[in-house]
């Protein structure tokens, strides 16, 4: 028989899956997708219906709430990936319409824009953890938008901290997120998101939770970060040299990977870890950190067998100013003009040039040179 080895829901915690696909047109497709979720205990999974600018797949009954597949505290809920371009895999979650243009089909822009005529549809980029499926230079050209809620950071057994704390050095703020991408990528279950919604679960407030940051990625352990009592996509003003209670705390039973170590990075890099000698299935880490300027910290663990797991940031505001790291800056920004300029390089080469496509490529420019002069 199984045994629950921790409650996160009594904790207020209810996991999910951001990106799955399974149509949902029959009733038995529905029946099966319910069945599924319930079965891996899975409390929100996203079946997304996928396009390409020939076809869609995967359809629903319809969007929106009406069309939730709901039972006690699971819900299944129609959302999209699309567009799906050399610009990367777009997803919109908690729609209520399909957001869907073929003729122009890479101004990705005007997609966020339909999406967020709903305020309670979140938007992001699916592949970021393995930095695939196009999205290197999307996100480098549509990031600048402010349309983005969330990233992929963990796919499977993939997680890409790299070019998240890139982006978060710029000032950006990205939910952390988990997507199996089943039924190619992994099966349901493998690793989840966990969102904060209190006691009492809702689509709604999970949906919120996850806008709002308040995550965690893992393919097994649990983690929590708090400072000052603030949960993971908390946002604490502060004033310079002013000092915070930051703890971590990591759970993970020995059947599930047996704690190795746990660490806090933030903008400049990694703040402390802490090793689990004597293989304690917890593990805390508790800092009077001094807070010098605006920043965002963040927590990791790992596992022994090589399970993990990564919060959403916390971020420090300081006298008004943003999370943009002025010594790292610099660099991120050279290196995401460079992707930037290759991918104006490639599109300019064709036959055809995109006109929409180059324009929007010199506005990105534009923004981080702006950004680099700002600072």
């Amino acid at each position: 028989m199984l045994k629950r080895w921790i409650n996160l829901p009594e904790l207020g915690w209810y996991s999910g899956d951001v990106h799955t696909h399974h149509p949902l047109n029959k009733e038995q497709f529905r029946q099966y997708a319910m069945q599924l979720t319930k079965a891996e205990d899975l409390h929100l999974m996203n079946v997304l219906q996928m396009g390409d600018r020939s076809a869609v797949y995967f359809q629903p009954q319809g969007y929106g709430e009406k069309y939730h597949i709901s039972e006690k505290d699971f819900c299944v809920v129609t959302g999209q990936e699309e567009p799906r371009s050399e610009y990367g895999h777009i997803i919109g979650l908690n729609i209520d319409t399909l957001a869907r243009d073929t003729a122009r089909y890479n101004y990705y822009d005007l997609v966020f824009d339909r999406l967020h005529q709903n305020p309670e549809t979140l938007v992001g980029f699916a592949h970021f953890a393995y930095g695939g499926e196009g999205v290197i230079p999307g996100l480098a050209m549509y990031a600048p938008t402010g349309a983005i809620d969330f990233l992929e950071l963990m796919q499977n057994t993939k997680i890409n901290t790299a070019d998240y704390y890139e982006y978060l050095n710029l000032g950006f703020r990205f939910s952390a997120a988990y997507g199996s991408d089943f039924p190619w990528g992994s099966t349901v279950g493998d690793g989840r998101v966990f969102v904060y919604t209190g006691k009492d679960f809702s689509a709604g407030k999970w949906f919120a939770g996850l806008k709002a940051g308040h995550s965690f990625v893992s393919n097994g352990p649990a983690l929590f970060l708090e400072a000052d009592h603030k949960i993971a996509g908390s946002e604490l003003v502060k004033s310079a040299n002013e000092r915070t209670q930051v703890t971590i705390r990591a759970l993970s039973s020995h059947a599930i990977g047996t704690i190795e170590r746990i660490e806090l990075h933030g903008s400049n890099g990694l703040i402390a870890k802490k090793k689990n000698i004597h293989k304690k299935e917890e593990l805390g880490l508790t800092l009077n950190y001094p807070v010098k300027n605006s920043q965002w910290i963040t927590a990791m663990v790992y596992c022994s067998n090589g399970a993990i797991a990564h919060t959403s940031p916390i971020y420090f505001v300081v006298d008004g100013q943003s999370t943009y790291n002025r010594i790292k800056g610099p660099g991120i920004i050279g290196k995401l003009t460079k992707i930037l300029l290759k991918t104006r390089a490639a599109e300019t080469g064709k036959p055809v040039p995109d006109t929409g496509i180059l324009r929007r490529i010199d506005q990105a420019i534009g923004w981080y040179e702006q950004l680099l002069q700002k600072n």
